[in-house]
Order: structure tokens, then sequence, then C-alpha cells
């Protein structure tokens, strides 16, 4: 007995000190599983899983006005493929609009995690008609639905929606996203899909050196150097002449990500610049945050993405700028030559998946005794405006250039105070004078005899409560600045400008405007002209016009008075089509009766394609149908026709066309059809 209860005891505590381990050895797995914040084979792939992917588009692709949240996953330019929840959880928005991402499907899962599905063709026949009641219920296409958790719960795998082409697509094809609680998008490729493959290391196809002040110089100059790097022997890329520089200077590269299974550009995640050995800049794109993904406008250099549609990207952290994903040195990425030494400089640029490529290339220093001897002068007699002088103005430096001069010094002029502004450097026989916008603004600036306007209104600070006024015009900034705005203003009739669309705003601004000899009419709007023509609205107050804008540039009032098209393309009993459009001001709304009952129409803006959605597929349209479209500036068109008086007369029109058409040829005649030679 005695030994039983011995032998007992010893299993027991056997068993606790195994039970003690066993949970111990989970306990370290679970933490190891939770240190990994992205999990390895928890989602799935969406589309065609197990089958190798191509890209048209991957995480952090430099795109307009935002970063590429997600994958673009090719469909062969195909619509219908089946698209599968990528793990369990629960439908928590569906959304389906024009632009963006067309029909959209959010799945929020038990790890916190949401994926996204866009550009989708349609979803499946339960979220389908959860989505369809509502917009019948509302009388809406356009909508948006907030499911609760136990409203259209998905399995992983499960088919939830059928890809296509909708919204802001350029082709069909999957946008897929994965973005955590915090609503920040994380790279899906961190959680290892192995349909995608990467083998490819980016390229780095141009390197810009900037000057970022007025006393700083690249070659002897200031503005950009674009330079191409060439591939070495070890296959790094180099800039094989050493670049003379001075002062601050910003480093910027043209750089992308290659696939062996894309053809595309994609961007890349991770970029180091080092100078002398010390790390100057770091960028990490593993997870972005929605709210300031509009900073790519400081993280890229607007003024070439703006003229060349290159979206050049900075290898420093511009003013401004409120993205987390950089780690910098002191001078923020920024490079400071003050000396006459050799600097090395070593960049590394990564993919998802490390393949690296790595630019080496050296800076001479060119320390100079920079003069900054600026004070007041006598001003020389005003000639007349000769257009020897340009002017131009680079973030906060004023450039003066005149040709066949060495005068020693510009004059600017701000409300009678003249200043005198030395020579910096004469370059093919044009002598360029800087100056630094810091010290003061000016009106106009005078070399020798000649002499220009530069027209700057007023220096607006990038903080809250900002505004400018003049006679006819109110700017209210809203807090919209990057950075210090040097406002130059044009006013002429019907046009407005407001100095260039190369300088980036990171919200809206409200522009208070009266023109002169034009009059109020509900039908007249503002249209952004500085690229194509696109409609801003605004709203009239009195003899003003008040609108919003996201951007500086040109803008013009233009009255609409022209009611929008329709075409009918398909009317029976089970299927109404059209094809819509508008000619100025755009689309704003369309509504659908049959028998005075509305009708959901769905809506293809890329093509103005609209057709209808029934609730119940086995009621058949008939009787009267109307059909209306409004445009932006309130002008309806319309369309009205019975349904069965249609297809009475369409079959009239088919029978006729039949009746009259010529004769086909006889088999084995010797001519042949164009299409039959070319097989």
């Amino acid at each position: 007995m005695i030994i039983t209860r011995v032998l007992s005891a010893i299993l027991l505590i056997v068993y606790l000190i195994s039970d003690t381990c066993l949970n111990l050895t989970y306990a370290q797995k679970d933490a190891g599983q939770a240190r990994d914040p992205y999990p390895k084979g928890y989602f799935m792939f969406p589309i065609q899983p197990g089958k190798q992917a191509s890209l048209s588009g991957g995480f952090g692709d430099l795109r307009t006005n935002h970063f590429h949240a997600g994958l673009d996953i090719r469909t062969g330019a195909v619509e219908g493929y089946n698209v599968y929840a990528a793990a369990d959880g629960y439908v928590s928005r569906i959304r389906v609009m024009r632009g963006g991402y067309g029909n959209v499907l959010y799945i929020t899962h038990p790890n916190g995690f949401t994926t996204v599905y866009g550009h989708l063709k349609n979803y499946n026949p339960v979220i389908e008609d959860y989505l369809r009641r509502r917009e019948y219920s509302q009388k809406t296409w356009e909508i948006e639905l907030t499911p609760g958790p136990n409203e259209l719960k998905v399995r992983k795998g499960e088919i939830v929606a059928i890809s296509g082409n909708t919204g802001a697509s350029g082709g069909p094809h999957l946008h897929f996203e994965i973005r955590d609680a915090l609503e920040n998008a994380i790279n899906p490729m961190k959680f290892g899909f192995p349909e995608i493959q990467d083998s490819q290391a980016p390229v780095i196809e141009r390197v810009i050196l900037k000057t970022l002040n007025a006393y700083s110089r690249v070659n002897g100059e200031f503005g950009r150097v674009s330079m191409a790097p060439k591939r070495s022997a070890s296959g790094d890329y180099i800039l094989p002449n050493i670049v003379k520089a001075q002062g601050i200077i910003g480093l910027e590269l043209n750089t992308y990500d290659r696939s062996q299974t894309s053809p595309f550009r994609m961007g890349i995640t991770a970029l180091e610049v080092e100078v002398d050995g010390k790390s100057t800049y770091k960028l990490n794109l593993e997870k972005m945050p929605f709210d300031v993904s509009k900073d790519i406008n400081v993280h890229i250099d607007y003024d070439i993405s703006r003229s060349d549609g290159v979206r050049i990207q900075k290898c420093y952290v511009a003013d401004g700028n409120r993205i987390s994903v950089y780690e910098t040195d002191k001078n923020k990425g920024k490079i400071y030559i003050g000396d006459n030494q050799l600097h090395s400089v070593y960049v590394k640029v990564k993919d998802t998946y490390g393949n690296t490529s790595v630019l080496t290339f050296s800076i001479q220093g060119e320390a100079s005794a920079l003069q900054e001897n600026e004070g007041a002068v006598e001003l020389a007699e005003e000639s007349n405006f000769t257009g020897n002088i340009s002017t131009s103005i680079t973030e906060n430096t004023l450039a003066i250039r005149a040709k066949n001069t060495r005068t020693p010094f510009a004059v600017l002029q701000n409300k009678g105070v003249p200043t005198k502004v030395p020579l910096s450097y004469i370059n093919n026989k044009e002598a360029v004078y800087l100056h630094d916008l810091n010290k003061g603004v000016a009106d106009f600036a005078q070399v020798d005899n000649s002499s220009a306007l530069i027209g700057i209104k007023r220096e607006i600070l990038p903080q809250i409560g900002q505004f400018y006024t003049e006679p006819n015009l109110r700017i209210d900034f809203n807090n919209a600045l990057y950075d210090t705005l040097y406002l130059t203003t044009g006013l002429s009739g019907n046009r407005l400008r407001l100095n260039t669309e190369k300088i980036p705003l990171k919200d809206m601004i409200t522009v208070l405007w009266t023109p002169s000899g034009i009059s109020m009419s509900p039908k007249t709007g503002v249209y952004d002209i500085s690229k194509g023509r696109s409609y801003l609205g605004g709203v009239w107050v009195g003899s003003a016009i008040q609108f919003k804008t996201r951007y500086l540039g040109d803008f013009m009032l233009i009255n609409d008075s022209e009611a929008p098209s329709i075409r009918p393309a398909r009317i029976d009993s089970t299927y109404l089509s059209f094809v819509i459009s508008d000619n100025l001001s755009g689309i704003k709304a369309f509504n659908c009766y049959v028998d005075g009952e509305w009708v959901l129409m769905d809506y293809e803006y890329k093509n103005g394609r609209i057709w209808s959605i029934k609730l119940d597929e086995d009621r058949m349209f008939s009787g009267d149908l109307k059909l209306e479209i409004v445009d932006n500036v309130g002008n309806i068109g319309t369309y009205q026709v019975n349904i069965e008086e249609y297809q009475r007369q369409h079959k009239q029109v088919k029978k006729s066309k039949k009746k009259h058409a010529p004769a086909s040829r006889k088999s084995g005649s010797r001519s042949k059809s164009k299409k039959s030679r070319r097989r």
C-alpha cells in the first residue's frame, strides 16, 4: 500500500512536470506566433489560388495622390473569375461607387485584420440580395453598407464575388488589400502567398541631385542635375563621374521593382542611404496609414510628376510630410556638403522578397565663401519690360535670369524698398541671381535697365487660420499647405490663376471669387483647366462664386446649358440598357421608372453604359418607361417610351432592314470576304 502510494505520488509529480513543460512549450509557441505580426498561411490567395499570379500593381506603388494600398492581381484581361474569402470572418462593409474601387467588399477576420476586394463585377447571391434590397429600399445605386458581425458570415475559401473592372480600373483585375485594426494598409506579400514569385532586383533608372536652398549648388548650378546610372561588372549601379556640390542637397531616385511574372513596373518597399558610412535616410513601406497617404505628393518630386508624369521619390523628408515610414538623421536625409572633401554615397533599394540593388557614387565638396551681402541700394530708373529677364520660384528661392549681362547684382523692389542680390553664377551667357525668400519677398526685379514683374502677393505660412484677400478675391487656406507659399494671383474676366499646379496641397482651400463681366447663373460653375477640364462646381453668393479645390493652377467659369444625352441600347420585358453622356459638367444622378416604379440601374462610367438590375427576376418590364439623367449643374435629360410600343417599332425596323439587305453570295463564289482571306 505504501509502495503504491509512493508510486502514485511519483507518477503525479512526473505528470505535473510533463504538463508544465508541455504548457510551457505551447506558451512559447503561442508567444512566437504572437510575435509574428503577419501570420503565414492564415490567409489564402483570393483568386485562382494555387496558381502562379501575375501582378499589374504592387503594395506601395506611387499613384496619383496616394500610395497603392494593395495588390492588383491580373485576370488575363477578362472578367468573371471566382473571388474567395481569404479567411473566416464576416462581411463588414459593402460599397458601390462609380469611381475608386467600384464594387468593393470588406471582410473582417477574428485576428483583427480586414481584407478588401475591389473592382468586382458582382457579389455572391447572398451578398448580392442583401445589397440590392437595400439599394431598392433607399432608391440609390451608389451606396455604402456596414453589416453587423452576425449578418453575413463567410468561411475561408467561400466564393464571395466575381472579378470585374468596375470603378477607376484600367482593365479587368482584382484589387486586394489587407488592413489592420487601425485601418493601416499592410503589405499583403508579408503574409507569404506562394502564388507570388519574385526573384528580380529593383531597377534604378535615374539619379537626381537637387539644390534645396539659394546657397546650394550641384555642378556649379542651382536646380537639379539628372543622371542615368551605369551597371558595373558586379551588377551594381554607379555614377561614373564625380558630382560636385555644396550646401544642402536632396537625393532623388527614379526606381521601381520588376517581377519575372509581370511586365509592369511596381513600387519598391525599402530604401536606405548612407553618406560616408553613416545612415542618413531609411524607407520601410511595411504598412501605410490611409489618412496621410496623400502626402505622397511631398514624398515624390511633385514638380516633375506634374510636368512629365514621372514619379521620382525623394530620399529625404520634405517639409510638411507626415508619413511615418522613415528613419533619418538630424537633417531628415538631406545631404549637407560644407567642405572640400570627397564624400561617398551608398544607396540600397529592396523589394519585399529581399531582392536588392545597390547604387554608389561620389560627391566632391566645393565649399566657397558664399555672398550674402544683400542690402539697400538706390534703384536705377525703371525701364520698359524688355523680356530679357525671367524669374522663377522654387520652394523658398527666387531665381532671376538675365541674358548677355555680367552685371554684379540684380535689384529687387518690395513696396518701394530696393535690395540688391549678388550675381550667383553665369551659365551659357546667362547671369543667375538667387534670392532667399525667407529674407523677404519682392514685387519686381531689375537687371541693368530691364525689369520683370514677380507678382508675389503675400507669404502664406503653413498653419491654421491663414487667408488672403484682395479686391474680388478671398482665399482661405484651411491648413492646406505643406510649406510656405509665395502667393501669386491673376484675375481676368472668367479666368483665375493661383500660382501653379506644380505646388501640392494637402487639403482643400476655399476660394471666393467675384469675376468681372460674368452674370451669375446656377448653370455656370468653376472648372480646373490646368490640365484638361475638370468640373469643380461652386455656389454663387451674390455676384461671387465660392468653390473648393485641392489644386492650385488655372480656373475658368463655364456655362453648361446642355442636358445629358441618352441613347437606348436595349429595351424589352427582361432587360433595359442605355448609353448616357454629358459634354461638360458630368453626370450626377440617374433614375429610371417603369409604370411609375423605380428601377435600379447599374452604371459603368468608363463606357457610359447603364443597365437594369431586377429585385425579382421573374417580374417583366411592361408599360411606360421614363429615364432621367441629371448633370452636375442641374440640366435634365429625359427619355420616355412605352416598352411594348418600342418593341413593336424595333421589330418593324429589323424586318425592314432584313427585307432590303443585299443577297448573300452563293457558296463557292470566287470572291471571298476579307475575314475569310485573313484566316
